[in-house]
């Protein structure tokens, strides 16, 4: 492989125009500011693309080293993608910034000392659950070895990955805004599947899952950032395709898991045992939903014959939804 053109190049997935201003200033107060930003702006009509030419951002735009580009508008993961082609693997580190989550001013300063202690597949701060006016609410559910732990940076392996996420239902890393992926497993996201099954929807915690595959995730023990809620965005959109997907999504990982080998039989039971009572209680009433809520019941029993119908109905389920 050539030498890389950049360290640190940063991909946004751009749609919402709400939050352009916090968006710039957080990237420009850097410590160590990126060295590229490609934007690949998926909103209708270009809105994203107009509205950062506006005069109000022409300070901090200029400060920034922006690339923007006509975004594929098929979907936000197909976006992902598209910035990956973009980025065409021109830099050592990647960090896929979603247009509404809250960076710190260390955030890539940290982020790239850590990288200096080792090879890791991929780096995870910790962040802040903030309400959409950025004022942090809550911190994320760390299991309790990880939270008292004194050590600032953690490694960890697949098997650790694997068994703290995926049997408890339980996504404690955060999402690709509080990540930064090397030149090495950022092409991973091009493929968001284990042993033929599509971890769609829950493509973060997937994608984390299959760097821990290639070497240890580096976790910091520090929070660099937050996550928005509220707002436009698929979490807050209950009934929406991709919160439904996200609920499947585990069961997914959990099937996916236990092919690789990461899960055994009774973790993965125990991933369908959780989530289908929450299939009852939130998509009872959803046609879309019933059948997988029946099917998880019977994975969760241990039916292996429901795990192939499971993956059949899944599989449908993506390609009707179109993710």
């Amino acid at each position: 492989m050539p030498p890389a053109q950049y360290q640190l190049v940063t991909l946004i997935p751009a749609y919402k125009t709400k939050y352009i201003g916090e968006l710039l200033m957080a990237l420009a107060v850097q410590t160590r500011p990126a060295d590229l930003i490609l934007i690949s702006d998926d909103s209708p009509g270009a809105e994203f693309a107009r509205a950062l030419e506006s005069p109000a951002y022409a300070g901090l735009r200029a400060a920034l080293p922006i690339e923007v580009h006509q975004g594929p508008r098929n979907g936000a993961y197909e976006n992902f993608k598209a910035l990956i082609a973009l980025w065409a693997e021109r830099s050592d580190y990647v960090h896929l910034l979603l247009d509404d989550d809250l960076l710190y001013p260390e955030f890539y300063e940290q982020h790239l000392t850590g990288h200096r202690q080792g090879r890791f597949s991929c780096s995870i701060s910790a962040r802040w659950t903030a309400a959409e006016n950025g004022m942090p609410i809550r911190g994320m559910p760390v299991p309790p070895a990880v939270k008292a732990d004194p050590s600032r940076l953690l490694a960890l392996d697949a098997g650790v990955m694997f068994t703290t996420t995926v049997p408890e239902c339980k996504n404690w890393f955060g999402e690709f805004s509080n990540c930064i992926l090397t030149r090495e497993t950022a092409p991973l996201l091009l493929k968001p599947e284990f042993e033929g099954v599509s971890y769609a929807g829950l493509w973060d915690l997937g994608a984390f899952l299959a760097a821990s595959l290639v070497a240890p995730v580096l976790y910091i023990q520090e929070r660099l950032g937050a996550f928005r809620t509220g707002g436009e965005g698929h979490s807050a959109q209950l009934m929406g395709k991709h919160m439904k997907a996200a609920h499947l999504g585990y069961s997914a990982l959990a099937l996916g898991g236990k092919r690789l080998g990461q899960l055994s039989a009774e973790q993965a039971r125990r991933c369908y045992a959780g989530i289908a009572p929450a299939l009852v209680q939130r998509y009872g009433g959803q046609e879309d939903m019933q059948v997988f809520a029946q099917l998880l019941f019977r994975m969760a029993a241990g039916e292996d014959a429901a795990e192939a119908e499971f993956l059949d109905q899944w599989n449908r389920f993506l390609t009707s939804h179109q993710l």
